[in-house]
């Protein structure tokens, strides 16, 4: 099962304030599961009365699966489903179809598995040439040093990392040597035939 489409972010005019930033950042950036958007976004396309009692919880194949506090709620929103789709496509430039109404409470919380990338710090690379010359150029041997390692860095960052070669195929293993003698066993050069022989001379000399 495919997952939905996350918002969109607009494009900015001017630069946001942290205030902005952190409201867009979620409730808990970092926990294990996410919800398909931010309550505080969530609340401010369908406002306080409907996000009191709903919530989104996933966003599958466009798709929005809301949970709703009781069946009443339910049938009541689903008869507003398409000016709530309409408002979080033209607000938040999802990629919503329709909903889907689950009933349960609010308190647990839920949400989409958050699959995380994790990469280590990379060195920094060489700059370019030209990129070094222009860095030169800067007079301020401080300022320098700044410019030229913020973009060092930014440049290995943007470089992918090296994919680590798999290790070669083991050797097949030899073939398994004779398993030892042990209690019970036949010792070196018995043979069943020769041996009932001998037996039935012996039982024949009694």
């Amino acid at each position: 099962m495919g997952r939905g489409k996350r918002w969109a972010r607009r494009r900015l005019s001017a630069p946001e304030s942290l205030e902005e930033v952190l409201d867009r950042a979620g409730e808990n950036r970092f926990a294990k599961r996410q919800l398909p958007i931010p309550l505080a976004r969530w609340r401010a396309a369908v406002g306080p009365r409907i996000a009191d009692r709903a919530r989104p919880m996933e966003l599958v194949r466009g798709v929005l699966v809301v949970k709703v506090a009781t069946s009443v709620w339910a049938n009541e929103l689903a008869m507003l489903a398409p000016q709530i789709v309409s408002k979080l496509v033209q607000d938040l430039g999802l990629d919503i179809k329709s909903l889907r109404f689950r009933v349960g409470p609010l308190d647990v919380v839920e949400g989409m598995k958050e699959t995380r990338v994790y990469r280590k710090v990379p060195p920094p690379v060489p700059l370019p040439t030209d990129l070094a010359k222009t860095i030169a150029n800067v007079e301020d041997d401080e300022l320098r040093a700044v410019i030229e390692s913020a973009a060092r860095m930014n440049l290995a960052w943007q470089t992918p990392p090296a994919t680590s070669k798999p290790p070669a195929s083991a050797a097949p293993q030899g073939a398994r040597g004779p398993r030892d003698a042990g209690r019970g066993s036949a010792p070196p050069g018995y043979s069943g035939a020769g041996s009932g022989a001998a037996s039935r001379r012996t039982r024949g000399g009694d």
